[in-house]
């Protein structure tokens, strides 16, 4: 196996979608309209398929069943340019689905099933790494049992490669100091989670405070439509501010579309805070498009969208 740009630890699943216009109450039947199964993978896989898309070398880790929503995994990772090699296949599970509601605004609220990838154990992921040692970045999530998670970040971290972690969902143990993860991104409501704080706190407080209760490097924390800021290795604090479009579609997987547009550019030399505003404007493109998989666009048509808005 060759060494990649990027190797991606997270889960498969497949993505169905409904619109209504409230939440329901427990115990309440609500009714919901459209409701249809999209092109919209697992946070695995839409990082997987927007870096592949981006033209990054590539390589995905995660475990599916024999079954059709995994093998859609395979083909939309397979079809952007990602090496499937550790895409491991097991008939004792079925890869999992996820149910997207959709807000008459394009918020979204995701109920997530029992992912295939908690079948995934540690001598696989160990394994898959070792095969691809050379590779510069390792990206992982909660998707996967966190124990995996962040033992593969562990190692890629001791193999020499720069760690990058969505810890979502977030545990109910508390994170502890993981210093071996380079990039923390976290979206506001698990800053606040992680730090102990309000969200209504103050960015550079929450980003301070998760920062010492973690000990990574790099804290990354979005806030949806007003933007996200990020407190640097070298203890700088700044924020970046949102890319706004006229039509708003579906924000589903934008926060996946940003981390992965944020190491793209890291992965090019590009400094944060240049490589954040740059996933600012991939993020904003992506919610314009329905589903994930078809959001997550090529170099050529993002630098297309990024010079439109900028003029």
């Amino acid at each position: 196996m060759s060494a990649k740009d990027v190797i991606v630890l997270n889960s498969h699943g497949v993505g169905q979608y409904a619109y209504c216009d409230r939440m329901p109450e427990w115990g309440e039947s609500l009714p919901v309209k459209g409701w249809h199964i999209a092109e919209d993978g697992g946070k695995g896989s839409n990082v997987t398929v927007a870096l592949a898309r981006l033209g990054l070398s590539v390589a995905y880790i995660g475990k599916v069943g024999y079954d059709a929503w995994g093998d859609l995994g395979e083909k939309w990772m397979r079809d952007a340019g990602a090496d499937v090699t550790f895409l491991y296949r097991d008939s004792s599970v079925s890869t999992g689905t996820g149910l997207i509601l959709i807000a008459p605004d394009g918020r979204n609220t995701v109920i997530d099933g029992d992912s295939s990838s908690e079948k995934l154990t540690v001598e696989e992921v160990v394994s898959a790494l070792d095969a691809m040692a050379g590779s510069k970045y390792f990206l992982t999530g909660f998707e996967v049992p966190y124990r995996v998670s962040l033992a593969g970040a562990r190692h890629a971290h001791e193999m020499g490669m720069i760690t990058a972690l969505n810890p979502s969902p977030l545990p109910d143990a508390p994170l502890g100091k993981i210093e071996f993860v380079d990039h923390l991104f976290v979206n506001e409501i698990e800053a606040a989670q992680i730090s102990g704080l309000k969200r209504s706190a103050d960015a550079e407080e929450l980003a301070r405070a998760v920062h010492a209760s973690t000990a990574c490097a790099n804290v990354i924390v979005t806030f949806g439509s007003d933007g996200s800021c990020a407190l640097s290795h070298e203890g700088d604090f700044f924020e970046v501010a949102p890319v706004h479009v006229e039509s708003v579609v579906n924000t589903a997987g934008a926060g996946d579309g940003f981390m992965a547009a944020t190491v793209y550019g890291l992965v090019n030399g590009k400094p944060l805070r240049e490589a954040m505003e740059w996933a600012s404007a991939y993020a904003a493109l992506s919610v314009t498009i329905d589903g994930t998989i078809p959001a997550y666009r090529p170099l050529d048509e993002v630098e297309d969208f990024i010079a439109r808005v900028e003029r």
